[in-house]
C-alpha cells in the first residue's frame, strides 16, 4: 500500500499530466460518455464493436459518468501505471509460493517510457496478463485442468479487450513455463503425449481470443511496416527506465543491473523464464517501430522483459543485502515520483498558457493544431515536453479543444480497427485519427508533398476548411504565415484566426459543408 502511495502521489499536482497519449484518449472518454451532447454528436457516434483496445474505453466512460473529467482520467492514468505493479505481485506469488519484498521494487520502473507515451490499454493488459499466468501456476499445480482451462479462456478474452499485446504475453508466460517443463522431462516416456495435452490446453485457452481476433476489424488493417530504427535500438534499451530526465534513466538502469550482477549467484527463477525474455529480446531487436496500425512496437516487448525480471526473479538474500536492496530500490521509488511530480507542477505553466489561448474558442470551431520540428521538441526544456531522445509528449495536448471546448481538431483518436468511436460528414474528410499536429513550416506552403500528406491529409485547402490554428511550442525563429491573425501570443501556446479573403477558398468551404 505504501508504494500506490508513493507512486500514484504525483497525480494531485495537475489536472492534466505531460503524458503523450494521455489527452487524445481522455477526449474520446469524453465524447463516448456524451453521447447526446448538442455539438459533439454533430462530430462524432459511438461506434461500440468487437476491438482489442476497449478496456480502457469501458472504464473511463463509466467513470466520466460519476466523475469530472479530468477527476476520472487521472483515475483511468494511475490504473494504467499500477495495474503492471499489481501483475508483477500476483504473479511472482503465484509463481514462488510466498510473498517477497522482490517484486516491490519493480516500482522503480513504474514511471517509464510506456508510460509516459500514454499506451494505457497496453499497460492494463500487461498487468492482466500476469495475473492469468499466474493462475495458470497455481491451477495446474493442484492438477486442476478443466478450471485451469477455463480460467485461461475467460482471462484470455478480458486481455484482448484490453490489447491484443497482453494476449501474446499470456500466451509467452504460459507457453515458456510449460515448454521448461516439458523440457525437464525430456528423457521420460510418454513425453510426446504430456507435449500434446500441454498444447491443446493452450489452445483452447487461447482458442476464444483467436475467434475475436477473426471477428475484429483489426484483422483487415493494413498500413506500412517501419522504420527499423537500428541506430535508436540502444538508447530504446532503456524505456523501461526512461523519464524525462536522461540522467535518471541512466541511474535507474545501472543500479538495475547493478543489483542483479552482483546477485546472480544468489538468484532463483521461474520455469521458463530464461526463454521468455530471450523471445521478447530477439522481437524487441528485429521488429520496426510501427507494424499495421500500431507504433513504436519494438518498445512494448523490452518493457515487458524488463517486468519479468521482477515478477520472474527472486533473490536468496541475507538480512543484511534485503536491507541494503530495499533502501536502495526505496530511495529510488522516491526520488523517481518526486521528480515526476516536480516536473508535473512546472506543467502547470504550460497547461495555463493553452487553456488562456483557447479560452475564447466557441464549441463547433474547427481549429487545426500545429507545432514546432519534431527534432527539436526531442531535447527541448523544460524536460517534461519531451521524452529524451524518443518523442515529445504535448503533441495531443489540443485535445483540451474539444474537452474543456467542444471544438473541433483533428487529431482525435478515432480509428476503426482500434477505437469504438467514428466521425460523421464532412468531419471524416478534415481528420487523422493516427496523425500529430502539422509542422508550423507547412502552412506557408502553397502545395504539399506526399510526405506532408501521408502526415496530414486534411492540408489541402486547410485555410478554408478550419477558422483557427493553435500552436503549442513555436519554432524559434518562428516563420510569419500569410493569412494568420493572432489572437493570442504566448511563449509556448499561441492561437491564430484564419483569414478567409479568397473567393475561392469560401466556395471551397461551402462545398465540403
Amino acid at each position: 500500500m505504501t508504494l500506490l502511495v508513493v507512486l500514484v502521489a504525483p497525480f494531485p499536482l495537475v489536472d492534466v499530466p505531460p503524458v503523450l497519449d494521455y489527452p487524445n484518449h481522455l477526449a474520446r472518454y469524453f465524447v463516448l460518455a456524451h453521447p447526446d451532447d448538442p455539438v459533439l454528436s454533430q462530430m462524432y457516434a459511438p461506434n461500440w464493436r468487437i476491438l482489442p483496445n476497449l478496456g480502457m474505453d469501458l472504464i473511463g466512460v463509466a467513470l466520466l459518468h460519476v466523475t469530472s473529467v479530468h477527476v476520472g482520467g487521472r483515475i483511468v492514468l494511475a490504473l494504467s501505471l499500477v495495474a503492471p505493479i499489481i501483475g508483477v505481485l500476483v504473479y511472482h506469488r503465484a509463481a514462488f509460493g510466498r510473498t517477497s519484498l522482490w517484486p516491490l521494487a519493480s516500482g522503480v520502473i513504474a514511471y517509464n517510457g510506456i508510460f509516459f507515451l500514454g499506451f494505457m490499454n497496453f499497460l492494463l493488459a500487461l498487468g492482466l496478463a500476469f495475473g492469468a499466468a499466474g493462475g495458470w501456476i497455481v491451477l495446474g499445480r493442484c492438477n486442476r485442468r478443466w478450471t485451469q482451462i477455463a480460467l485461461g479462456a475467460a482471462a484470455a478474452v478480458v486481455t484482448f479487450i484490453c490489447h491484443i499485446f497482453g494476449v501474446a504475453f499470456f500466451a509467452l508466460l504460459i507457453g515458456c513455463y510449460e515448454a521448461d517443463g516439458l523440457w525437464q522431462r525430456r528423457r521420460s516416456a510418454g513425453l510426446i503425449r504430456a507435449g500434446a495435452l500441454v498444447a491443446l490446453r493452450i489452445a483452447a485457452a487461447l482458442s476464444p481470443a483467436l475467434l475475436l481476433y477473426a471477428l475484429c476489424p483489426l484483422n483487415a488493417a493494413t498500413a506500412p511496416h517501419g522504420p527499423w530504427e537500428w541506430g535508436d535500438k540502444p538508447w530504446r534499451l532503456l524505456t523501461p527506465f526512461m523519464t524525462s530526465d536522461a540522467g535518471l534513466t541512466v541511474l535507474t538502469a545501472v543500479t538495475l543491473l547493478a543489483t542483479l550482477m552482483l546477485l546472480r549467484r544468489q538468484l532463483r527463477w521461474v520455469p521458463g523464464l530464461p526463454l521468455a525474455i530471450a523471445v521478447l529480446m530477439i522481437f524487441f531487436v528485429a521488429v520496426p517501430e510501427a507494424m499495421s496500425t500500431g507504433a513504436l512496437i519494438d518498445l512494448r516487448f523490452v518493457t515487458m522483459a524488463c517486468y519479468l525480471l521482477f515478477a520472474g526473479l527472486e533473490p536468496c538474500l541475507t538480512r543484511r543485502q534485503a536491507q541494503v536492496v530495499l533502501a536502495v530500490f526505496g530511495a529510488l521509488i522516491v526520488v523517481r515520483s518526486g521528480y515526476v511530480g516536480a516536473t508535473w507542477i512546472d506543467h502547470r505553466k504550460d497547461l495555463a498558457e493553452v487553456r488562456a489561448a483557447i479560452a475564447g474558442i466557441a464549441p463547433g470551431t474547427r481549429v487545426l493544431a500545429s507545432r514546432s520540428y519534431p527534432d527539436q521538441m526531442i531535447y527541448i526544456k523544460p524536460p517534461e515536453r519531451a521524452m529524451p531522445g524518443l518523442y515529445p509528449t504535448d503533441d495531443h495536448l489540443a485535445a483540451l479543444l474539444l474537452i474543456e471546448r467542444r471544438a473541433y481538431w483533428p487529431l482525435l483518436f478515432a480509428h476503426p480497427a482500434q477505437q469504438p468511436i467514428r466521425l460523421l460528414p464532412p468531419y471524416d474528410r478534415l481528420s487523422y485519427p493516427v496523425g500529430q499536429p502539422v509542422n508550423w513550416d507547412w502552412l506557408a506552403d502553397q502545395s504539399y508533398s506526399i510526405l506532408q500528406l501521408s502526415a496530414a491529409p486534411y492540408l489541402p485547402n486547410w485555410r478554408s476548411n478550419f477558422d483557427l490554428v493553435l500552436l503549442i511550442n513555436p519554432p524559434s525563429p518562428q516563420q510569419t504565415i500569410a493569412g494568420l491573425t493572432p489572437l493570442y501570443h504566448g511563449d509556448y501556446a499561441q492561437l491564430y484566426r484564419i483569414e478567409h479573403q479568397l473567393p475561392a477558398l469560401s466556395a471551397l468551404r461551402g462545398v465540403l459543408q
